[in-house]
């Protein structure tokens, strides 16, 4: 059972945290011209993104819950010149909202912040030490 952001902990546990995107989960949701959204149902997220992350033991599913938000990771994956640029580097994402909801619920404004790095940017050692590796080429 893959654990999920909001459901099995709280969005205000991963504030800031940094993470490694392994996948992302459209969840029916498609997008038509224009840019226009259409989500498979009002009541779920647009889609999912599988991640890891040195604060969690396992790869966790992270909702994503704003239009613009979707639209970002869609882009990474669904335009060749940056699908092939993150086969080679690393996707990371991380969740910044503008302002804390009430009992760690997600906002509804932009809040997903991503990054493109090269491979080695981010590395853990273990499960709690997080570092910034200073060549990312080794």
């Amino acid at each position: 059972m893959t654990l999920e952001v909001g459901r099995d902990c709280e969005w205000t546990a991963i504030i800031g945290q940094v993470f490694h995107v392994l996948e992302f989960d459209r969840a029916g949701t498609i997008i038509r011209p224009g840019n226009k959204v259409k989500a498979s149902s009002l009541f779920k997220p647009y889609g999912y993104l599988l991640v890891e992350s040195p604060i969690l033991n396992q790869p966790v599913r992270l909702p994503i819950v704003h239009r613009d938000d979707f639209l970002l990771a869609a882009s990474v994956f669904d335009e060749p010149q940056w699908f092939e640029i993150i086969k080679e580097q690393e996707l990371l994402v991380t969740y910044v909202p503008k302002r804390k909801l009430p009992k760690g619920m997600a906002g509804t404004s932009h809040a997903l912040h991503y990054v493109i790095t090269p491979r080695g940017t981010l590395v853990w050692d273990g499960l709690l030490r997080v570092q910034v590796n200073p060549d990312p080429k080794t």
